[in-house]
């Protein structure tokens, strides 16, 4: 075990302050890599790896890693749901807004507990490119230095719909570039919006069809418990209910849906914790069974 932990500090670049620090690491590590080779074991539709968090407890990780706080929404939020009456698809039906250019590179959001920045601005990426034309990387950082509603705290965690609310509120958002991520909070900058939104909307909670049609129509931003071990060493495959719980505590943006090999049906999340976890910074979510409370707390915005 002690080889395989040199080997994942290697491949991580993983240092610590002095023996004690790396002891006591080397056993957080040797928990979850055994945790991670028993569940492997038992042959579930989903893989977990000792990935670059291996060596953190379930609770420092949700600590440092998720962030999503839901409060009462405010002035733009509009009633009712706008693909009330769209048609569904077909049960086999694809839909993958990576394929139709409206998804941006997989972010990594850092030991800052701002997912719901992540989360906000993925889904106005989304709406951005699907009105312009144009896919732009936008600026999670302007989200967290300037939203002034109250209801954020930055990184300490937040809510998607007060993240669209401030966008309105400062007449837009700039790109990534002129405003760059820092993990931190910062002092808001004035910088010239290259994006608008005009509102936003909760899609009907518990309704995973009602998400279904959001998401057949722009990426969505989504609620889910994201603090389970299962969750944190997700490698591949199929993720099940089973392996998490339905506590909103962390937030992504469900990108597409699809139906596997098998017949079953999952939603195709992106994350905000790098490419390097997941798939490629992804994951597949059960569909149909309010797998991780998938369907509680989902919003997007209009262009």
């Amino acid at each position: 075990m002690m080889v395989r932990y040199h080997k994942w500090m290697a491949k991580h670049g993983r240092t610590y302050k002095d023996a004690a620090e790396k002891a006591h690491r080397f056993q957080v590590f040797k928990a979850n890599a055994i945790f991670i080779d028993r569940f492997n074991a038992e042959g579930k539709k989903y893989v977990l790896g000792t990935n670059k968090f291996a060596d953190l407890t379930t609770h420092e990780f949700a600590a440092m890693y998720t962030g999503f706080k839901p409060v009462p929404s405010r002035a733009k939020k509009l009633p009712g749901f706008k693909y009330e009456n769209f048609t569904q698809l077909g049960d086999d039906a694809q839909v993958d807004w990576r394929q139709q250019g409206a998804v941006t590179a997989v972010k990594n959001q850092g030991q800052c507990g701002c997912c719901w920045a992540f989360s906000a601005v993925a889904a106005i990426e989304g709406i951005n490119q699907i009105s312009t034309g144009q896919l732009m990387s936008l600026s999670e950082q302007q989200v967290l230095d300037c939203d002034e509603s109250g209801g954020n705290q930055g990184c300490n965690g937040g809510f998607m719909d007060n993240a669209f609310q401030a966008v309105i509120d400062n007449g837009g958002i700039t790109t990534e570039d002129a405003y760059p991520y820092s993990a931190a909070e910062g002092t808001c900058q004035s910088v010239q919006p290259v994006a608008t939104i005009s509102g936003y909307q909760d899609v009907p909670s518990g309704d995973e069809d009602a998400l279904a049609g959001a998401v057949s129509n722009q990426p969505v931003s989504v609620g889910i418990d994201g603090t389970s071990s299962p969750f944190q060493f997700y490698q591949s495959g199929l993720m099940t209910g089973d392996g998490c719980g339905t506590t909103m505590n962390h937030a992504v943006a469900a990108i597409g849906y699809g139906t596997d090999d098998d017949g079953n049906q999952y939603w195709i999340l992106k994350n905000s914790w790098g490419e390097n976890w997941g798939e490629d910074g992804y994951m597949m979510l059960q569909r149909g069974t309010g797998a991780c409370g998938i369907s509680t707390m989902s919003s997007y915005p209009t262009a």
